[in-house]
């Protein structure tokens, strides 16, 4: 089987991207998408306002993006592993993974960093690891090019998380803890491919060898996003309970009541992080 990206088939894919143009063009006409003040005002992850209360700084980052390149890119990687993702695990399965890993990498930047940040990546990262979990479920089956594809796959991740750890300004949590997200629900909900074989025509016709797609049951699906609620409700409980006050970021510039951009030199957890 040979892998390629392309739309066809992939309509959640087409849609996420939609829906990531749109909230750039949105963030670029109401103030701009590098703005601290505009990025808080959307919904940008921010933790002190995280752990005030404010839990849909968890959802919407997934749908921002901080400039053009950011956009670019992470718009290019949905397209690519998206939508090969999509068309292997099934449109609801997908757009599950996307969302829940989406969340589970904010869940994972509040608990290293209260820096404000925006970004698709932790989803990115979710598909793309489970798309490297159904190869290696299914490199038995798929042959020599599954397993090339798992080891292209492995590389880019293991670049990228690479680049992320030396590089600032780039949420690595987010990528991690989405990749690590997707490799979990992928496990549970990736379909498995066995070889069957079946009677030839005839008494005399050679068997026939094929392929045979088994999709997991639903309930697998719900577990897994049953379990990503739990970890992200845990986990920014767990962490809210001892996140510092508001008040110790003064110097950052940011308040609840009158959040500002920062000027001048300012501690490294407020600086401004993509993901």
């Amino acid at each position: 089987m040979a892998f390629g990206a392309s739309l066809s088939g992939a309509p959640v894919t087409i849609a996420l991207v939609a829906v990531n143009v749109l909230v750039f063009l949105m963030l670029t006409a109401t103030g701009g998408s590098e703005d601290n003040v505009n990025l808080y005002r959307w919904g940008a992850k921010y933790g002190p306002a995280i752990a005030d209360g404010e839990w849909w700084r968890l959802i919407l980052p997934m749908f921002m993006h901080i400039g053009f390149f950011h956009l670019l890119t992470n718009s290019i990687g949905l397209l690519i592993f998206g939508s090969m993702a999509e068309r292997l695990l099934g449109s609801p399965a997908y757009l599950a993974i996307y969302l829940v890993t989406g969340i589970l990498g904010n869940v994972a930047s509040f608990i290293v960093t209260p820096a404000l940040g925006a970004g698709a990546s932790g989803a990115v990262f979710g598909v793309i690891g489970a798309f490297g979990v159904y190869l290696l479920l299914n490199r038995q089956v798929m042959g020599e090019v599954a397993r090339q594809a798992l080891t292209s796959v492995a590389f880019i991740i293991a670049l990228n998380i690479g680049i992320g750890y030396f590089a600032k300004g780039i949420d690595n949590a987010a990528h991690v803890g989405g990749l690590l997200g997707g490799v979990a629900m992928a496990y549970l909900v990736s379909p498995r491919r066995r070889m069957v074989t079946t009677p030839g025509w005839g008494e005399l016709g050679p068997p026939r060898i094929g392929v045979q797609v088994r999709r997991q049951q639903a309930w697998l699906l719900a577990l897994a996003i049953a379990a990503g609620v739990a970890i992200t409700v845990i986990g920014t409980t767990v962490k809210s309970q001892d996140y510092p006050d508001p008040d110790a970021y003064a110097a950052c510039g940011y308040s609840f009541a009158d959040f500002s951009d920062p000027e001048g030199r300012f501690p490294s957890f407020c600086r401004l992080i993509s993901g």
